[in-house]
């Protein structure tokens, strides 16, 4: 049984269920239902082509259109409303879009879409009464189910196809027993392959599914009342968002009694003492690491069930999941001695159709075994197994690095920065940096002096996602090459955690309260130390540090401190004296505070510093 057909029964067995929810606006199983199959058979009116764009906000009304889609057996594609226009332009220009469903929160669709795509208002679509039913299920089973962008080596992002067949097999292994019903918070991006995930293994279960403000993500306390108001049981994270969400809550005062499980993938899972601490308080909370590429989807699974303090710093990636099938390869394909690290391959239902338009690079990826001649998917990941039959991370071959969550080519960025006009030569490379990992890019230009390091971000931040763009720009004489004349990271200087090699002027912090935040500021930002009027951001600071430095300005002050409060004050001094002011700190609003996002916060800062110097 495919994913429609499973929602179909629970949707005809459980009509009355709470099916999704936002806010103060929910609709049950046979409203969603109905919705859905209206929409489908206009869809079907409207266009016989696969491809379906989704240009919407994260509402209901966007769990209405991807349903119609897929019991219509189209293709989904959903544009991500978060990135640069020039990105969704660029996403959007890599498919061919047969109709787009837009909704009233959309205002540029017609700048996004190529001439003669069918634009759909979903505003306009009616519930139907009697449901259509979904095409035949065998008709749709190879048929892609959705597309995703990856980052590519072209400097184009590469489109995976993936099929009925894949989501249907995943879905499966997730089916729950119909106990009391659960709650899914709807976290991940629509864009991001974990959110189909999200979606149907709720639906399919006939749970319900609790939408969320993109802006909840970005404040942890919101995010806690969240879990707990909505008695959510099972939550979806980025790996990299684990540390920070139970760094936030060290004393227990959020209590979260229906919370079972926290499933996270995204990148290598590490244990650290906050979290080790945080599954002790909360024992009726499983963690579940989850491995697999957006070609694969999900593959290997790992419940860490033994006492939190036993847990090892880097859980293995788990076993294989029954719709696939792993191998550990050397360099000629042939299997590596048991516990030698190979290339990691996989096989099964679970394999993509390959890269939309891309038949070259389909064919590097996926591969036949000499052997037996079946298809499979070189990851790049090198890895071994166990004497358990566990799968372990090691690294990777390739320039390719996992940032935020995010899959991301090194050199996808660095076509970007040649295309900008404003250097000779250019490198980006990858570093740890406290708790996640932060971009440099190191540049050549013609004038030994010239500094182009604004305008390379402000052209960068306009065509590229937030989580792509380098924490820090280097300018260099020249790019340093090994003995075959191809360029060597090992050479470059290295920043360092070393403050004084960054530029700007450092100012002592003053006072045992400017003490006391540049302290606890360093170690998240990866510093030796920050000074009183270091700016975050400048310092590198992504999404993910602001939040760790809000857990730990928490638990050190005993405030509250918003997201906001960070980028309105973004340096020591300034939070200080925030921090002094009477009610200082703005108490928990009704609705999420909108926050700016880092292509805005370059004129926000400006702004804001103006201010200051008037």
């Amino acid at each position: 049984m495919d994913f429609i057909e499973r929602f179909i029964d629970i949707a005809r067995a459980h009509p009355e269920r709470i099916a999704v929810t936002q806010t103060d606006h929910s609709l049950s199983y046979r409203q969603l239902y109905r919705r859905a199959a209206a929409l489908a058979l206009t869809l079907q009116a409207a266009t016989t082509g696969p491809l379906i764009g989704l240009m919407m906000a994260k509402n209901i009304n966007y769990i209405v259109a991807l349903l119609a889609v897929h019991i219509s057996g189209r293709t989904a594609v959903a544009l991500d409303r978060g990135y640069p226009i020039e990105r969704q332009k660029q996403l959007a220009d890599a498919v061919d879009l047969a109709l787009c469903i837009v909704d009233r929160h959309v205002t540029e669709p017609l700048d996004l879409v190529r001439a003669g795509t069918v634009l759909l208002d979903l505003s306009e679509v009616h519930p139907g009464t009697e449901p259509s039913e979904p095409t035949g299920v065998n008709e749709r089973q190879e048929a892609a189910a959705y597309i995703v962008f990856t980052s590519g080596t072209t400097g184009r992002p590469k489109p995976v196809m993936v099929p009925y067949r894949s989501l249907s097999a995943l879905i499966a292994g997730m089916i729950q027993p119909d106990t009391a019903q659960g709650c899914t918070l709807f976290y991940a991006a629509q864009g991001f392959d974990v959110s189909f995930q999200e979606i149907y293994s709720t639906l399919c279960c006939g749970h319900t599914l609790h939408l969320i403000e993109d802006d909840i993500k970005k404040d942890l306390h919101i995010l806690y009342r969240t879990l707990h108001d909505r008695q959510v049981t099972r939550l979806f994270l980025p790996t990299s968002v684990l540390i920070p969400f139970t760094m936030f809550d060290r004393n227990g005062a959020f209590d979260l009694p229906r919370l079972t499980q926290i499933l996270v993938a995204g990148e290598q899972l590490r244990i650290n003492p906050a979290v080790r601490r945080w599954f002790q308080e909360h024992p009726n909370c499983r963690l579940i690491n989850h491995y697999g590429p957006s070609e694969t989807h999900v593959v290997m699974e790992h419940v860490l069930e033994q006492p939190p303090k036993q847990w090892p710093d880097l859980p293995p990636l788990g076993d294989v999941l029954p719709c696939s099938r792993a191998c550990v390869l050397n360099e000629d394909l042939q299997p590596v001695a048991p516990g030698a690290c190979g290339r990691l391959y996989i096989a099964g239902r679970s394999l993509a159709l390959g890269y939309y338009g891309m038949a070259q690079q389909t064919a590097d990826r996926f591969i036949h075994d000499p052997v037996s001649g079946e298809r499979m998917y070189d990851t790049g990941d090198i890895c071994y197994q166990d004497s358990n039959g566990l799968y372990h991370y090691r690294g990777r071959h390739d320039r390719q690095h996992k940032v935020r969550g995010h899959r991301v080519e090194l050199k996808e960025i660095e076509v970007v920065v040649s295309d900008s006009g404003l250097v000779t030569d250019c490198l980006v490379v990858a570093r740890e940096s406290g708790a996640t990992t932060v971009l440099i890019l190191y540049y050549t230009t013609h004038a030994a002096d010239q500094d182009v390091t604004l305008a390379l971000h402000t052209h960068l931040a306009a065509q590229l996602p937030e989580y792509m763009l380098p924490s820090f720009y280097q300018r260099i004489a020249a790019i340093p090459l090994n003995h075959n004349g191809k360029a060597d990271p090992q050479r470059l200087p290295r920043l360092g955690s070393a403050r004084d090699q960054l530029p700007g002027h450092y100012e002592p912090p003053q006072g045992p309260m400017e003490i006391q935040l540049c302290a606890i500021a360093a170690p998240c930002l990866g510093l030796d130390k920050v000074g009183a009027l270091d700016n975050f951001m400048d310092l590198g600071a992504s999404s993910i540090t602001l939040l760790l430095l809000m857990a730990e300005l928490r638990h050190a002050l005993g405030r509250d401190l918003r997201l906001t409060d960070l980028y309105e004050f973004p340096c020591a001094r300034h939070l200080c004296a925030h921090l002094a002011r009477p009610h200082s700190v703005t108490p928990p609003p009704d609705r999420p505070l909108p926050v700016s996002d880092r292509r805005q916060r370059c004129a926000a800062m400006a702004t804001l510093s103006a201010k200051r110097r008037h």
